[in-house]
């Protein structure tokens, strides 16, 4: 079965729209990959060197500001995306209000 032009072209938008998401969120991936690696080679060390409770406390408060990161990335990166769509829901209910 030959695809029609249709069939093509719907695979060909549903694969830039894939790679627009990817692009848009592979940042905020990186840096879940980067933070993973950072916390586990920290607490490795801490566990080498610090008291168990101050390890634990250390690893718990990277873990967070790792966190904290890569939700300010993807933040960041997808802020036009969020702005649009605010503006959007924000002219929907003004409009549904009048």
């Amino acid at each position: 079965m030959v695809p029609t032009d249709a069939q093509t072209s719907a695979g060909i938008q549903r694969q830039s729209a894939t790679g627009a998401f990817v692009a848009r969120n592979a940042k905020a991936v990186v840096s879940v990959f980067g933070g993973v690696i950072n916390i586990l080679a920290v607490s490795a060390a801490l566990i080498q060197i610090a008291p168990p409770n101050v390890a634990g406390v250390g690893a718990a408060l990277l873990a967070v500001m790792e966190t904290l990161r890569t939700v300010n990335v993807w933040l960041v990166r997808n802020e036009p995306a969020l702005e649009a769509k605010a503006v959007e829901l924000a002219g929907v209910s003004g409009s549904g209000a009048a």
